[in-house]
């Protein structure tokens, strides 16, 4: 019996033994290195902090700084190219009717090699049942434009890009909305992250209205960037800000629109601050827009400054657009523009003064809306602009007026009209209905006082044009809210 006690109690021991083991499910737990290579400097500095006994297993750790190679190139971020005189951005808004056409002005892009000077990016948004080229596509991409060797003029080939900033891959459907200002900024971001340049031009393609977007669903007042998907469009006030978020504090060399009613004087006050020049047309233009191709390849072959940059596009338009009766296009220094503004408001002021009667207030009513160059669409409602230069020819000359015209003048670098009349900028005068039909009232965005939160830049300022609240006898106070 007792044997087998002896042997039972060998057997426990056994278990409790192995139980002492390393428990390497325990934070505690560690397992001796077989071979130590600590130096002898090492084992001097352990001694002194406490006393090791030699026939002591004690785990040291190893604080040796081992010096490895790095091959600097891998800090290098591939994305990042070297800077360029230009950086042109076009924002494509075609989730719309204009899809086709952006296909068509995508591919004129492709036409050019851009070689050493000159970036191009298209952020493109395209829409469903428009068109079905190029594997039918409806996302939202991001491309850099090269030039197409086989120079074919319907499938897109250039290189489709990553960007962090809109979260956008190069093989991934990603749907952005064109009218949101993050996606606008973001693209301004990427372009001065991964592509510097000494100067940035934005180009706003697609439908566009002018300076305000629409207080009525069903009404076709939607400022730029229309994105049907989404059922929105971008205001000038927050295209405004999504720039000056982009660019942080670095101005746009040259804004351009390739849209309807892209230069008007509440738009130009708008972007004043974050654009050196402007460029597109007052009126209306056709549905093929600017002609890429003969754009790019002109400036590129030429001096390649912001001046020879306005004046490229606007040759490209008269040459494109010249049996136009409607057809406009000018050129504005934005940094002129705070004081053309001023001048208007002073000078309206003082011709609103100047009417006492009935007759007076039907005299200047009549210049406004038969006499001077305007901008429409007659076939739907439209806002109503006045040329604002062709608009001061036909009022009395005082010296305000010629204040005005004098800044106006500096203001504006070039202007063309294929009608041969004057052609500078639209001023927003009333809403258009149709067949000769105005609208008699502004709206509230339009109205200084009214706290309407999209109210403009222009419409907060420029008191003595646009109809107040408290009533202070502005110009459009005196010609449609007056009675004689």
């Amino acid at each position: 019996m007792k044997k087998y006690f002896w042997l039972i109690h060998i057997f426990l021991c056994v278990i409790v033994f192995a139980s002492c083991g390393n428990d390497y499910s325990s934070t505690d737990s560690y397992v001796i290195p077989k071979a130590s290579s600590k130096t002898e400097s090492q084992i001097e500095e352990k001694s002194s902090r406490e006393e090791v006994s030699d026939d002591e297993d004690c785990y040291v750790p190893d604080d040796t700084v081992y010096e490895i190679e790095v091959d600097e190139r891998l800090d290098e971020d591939l994305s990042v190219h070297d800077k360029r005189a230009w950086t042109f951005l076009v924002y494509m808004a075609a989730d719309n009717n204009l899809e086709g056409d952006g296909i068509t002005d995508f591919n004129e892009m492709e036409q050019i090699d851009y070689g050493e000077s000159a970036n191009l990016l298209v952020l493109f948004d395209r829409a469903e049942n428009y068109d079905a080229t190029n594997g039918n596509w409806t996302d939202t991409r991001l491309y850099r434009v090269s030039k197409d060797e086989q120079q074919n003029k319907t499938l897109i080939a250039s290189e489709r890009l990553d960007c962090e900033e809109l979260g956008l891959k190069n093989d991934f459907m990603t749907e952005l909305d064109m009218a949101n200002p993050l996606t606008m900024s973001g693209f301004l971001s990427f372009a001065r992250r991964c592509y510097p340049a000494d100067n940035y031009a934005l180009i706003i393609w697609g439908h566009g209205t002018g300076w305000r977007n629409s207080e009525l669903e069903n009404e076709p007042f939607r400022a730029v960037a229309v994105d049907s998907a989404s059922g929105s469009y971008m205001t000038i006030s927050q295209m405004r800000q999504a720039i000056l978020d982009g660019m942080e504090e670095e101005k746009l060399s040259v804004i351009g629109f390739d849209t309807c009613f892209g230069v008007c004087l509440e738009s130009a006050y708008e972007l004043s601050d974050c654009a050196k020049f402007m460029v597109g047309t007052p009126a209306l233009v056709p549905e093929s827009g600017w002609n890429y191709t003969d754009v790019f390849n002109d400036f590129l072959g030429g001096k390649k400054t912001v001046s020879s940059f306005m004046e490229v596009v606007s040759e490209q338009f008269k040459k494109s657009y010249k049996n136009y009766s409607y057809a406009a296009f000018s050129c504005i220094d934005l940094e002129k523009i705070p004081m053309v503004v001023n001048q208007l408001s002073v000078y309206s002021k003082s011709l609103a003064d100047s009417i006492t009667s009935k007759s007076q207030r039907d005299k200047i009513f009549t210049i406004f809306t038969e006499k001077c160059v305007s901008y429409c669409a007659v076939s739907y409602p439209s806002d109503f602009y006045v040329d604002l230069r062709d608009l001061l020819s036909f009022l009395d000359s005082t010296d305000k007026k010629k204040k005005l015209v004098r800044a106006l003048d500096e203001a504006i670098v070039s202007s063309w009209s294929a009608s041969g009349h004057t052609s500078s900028l639209g001023l927003f005068f009333c809403v258009y209905q149709s067949s000769g039909v105005i609208q008699a009232s502004h709206p509230s965005m339009y109205t200084n006082g009214s706290r309407d939160p999209l109210v403009s830049r222009f419409v907060t300022d420029c008191t003595g044009y646009v109809p107040c609240i408290k009533k202070n006898g502005s110009l459009m106070e005196k010609l449609f809210y007056t009675n004689f």
